[in-house]
Order: C-alpha cells, then sequence, then structure tokens
C-alpha cells in the first residue's frame, strides 16, 4: 500500500515536472518570435549585402550593383511579409504593455490621492471660516 502511495507521489511528480517544462518552453518560444518581430520589415534587408532598396525596403540590387532577379525578389518579399506580422505582433505587445503600466500607475496614483483625501479633511472647506 506504501509502495502505490509512493509510485503514485512520484508519477504526479514527474507529470508536474513535464507540465513545468513545457510551460517554460512555450514562454521561451514566445520570447524568441516577439524578439524576432522588434526588426522593422522596412529595415530588414538595409545590409551590407544590398546596395539599392526600393520604396518598401526591399532590395532592388546586390552588393556588387546587380539587379536583383524576380525569383530572388519574390523569396524576399514573403521574408519581409512574414517580418511583417512578427512586427505587428511585437508593436502589439508592447502597446498592450503600456497600456498596462499606464493602468497601473494612474490606479495606483488615484489610490493614493483617495487614501489622502479620505482620511481627513484636505481639500475640503470645512473648519476654514471663510
Amino acid at each position: 500500500l506504501l509502495r502505490e502511495k509512493k509510485q503514485r507521489q512520484e508519477e504526479q511528480a514527474r507529470k508536474e515536472k513535464e507540465k513545468a517544462e513545457k510551460a517554460e518552453a512555450k514562454a521561451r518560444a514566445a520570447k524568441e518570435k516577439l524578439e524576432k518581430g522588434r526588426v522593422n520589415p522596412g529595415e530588414m534587408f538595409r545590409t551590407e549585402q544590398y546596395s539599392a532598396w526600393d520604396g518598401e525596403g526591399l532590395p532592388t540590387h546586390d552588393k556588387e550593383g546587380k539587379p536583383i532577379t524576380q525569383s530572388q525578389l519574390k523569396k524576399l518579399k514573403k521574408l519581409q511579409l512574414a517580418q511583417d506580422k512578427l512586427h505587428k505582433a511585437y508593436l502589439q505587445h508592447i502597446s498592450d504593455l503600456e497600456i498596462y503600466f499606464v493602468w497601473v500607475l494612474l490606479s495606483s496614483g488615484i489610490n493614493a490621492e483617495y487614501g489622502r483625501e479620505g482620511k481627513g479633511g484636505e481639500g475640503g472647506s470645512e473648519g476654514q471660516g471663510c
């Protein structure tokens, strides 16, 4: 009976460990995805590998001045589109964080003001002898 109880505890501990490892891996993958999104898609090809770009940031000529072929351009557009999605998700995440922090600051400020005003007579007209 004790052996069975110990086996169940070990099994439960193993499952909890696996669950924690999966959650950690998921969080790590989400962080990596956000990090990839930091790069602006319009700037992602502005490297030494290319010498000229169009208005969208897509390269038109390689570093030797040769025009980019249509097949290369198609691949680059596809990469830029994928980066655009990552970048938008990154910007949304940053925006959500900013909204959250503003909310925290405002709510803590409001509570602090309420705590000061609610306790006794600051800002009120009682006792000022007008």
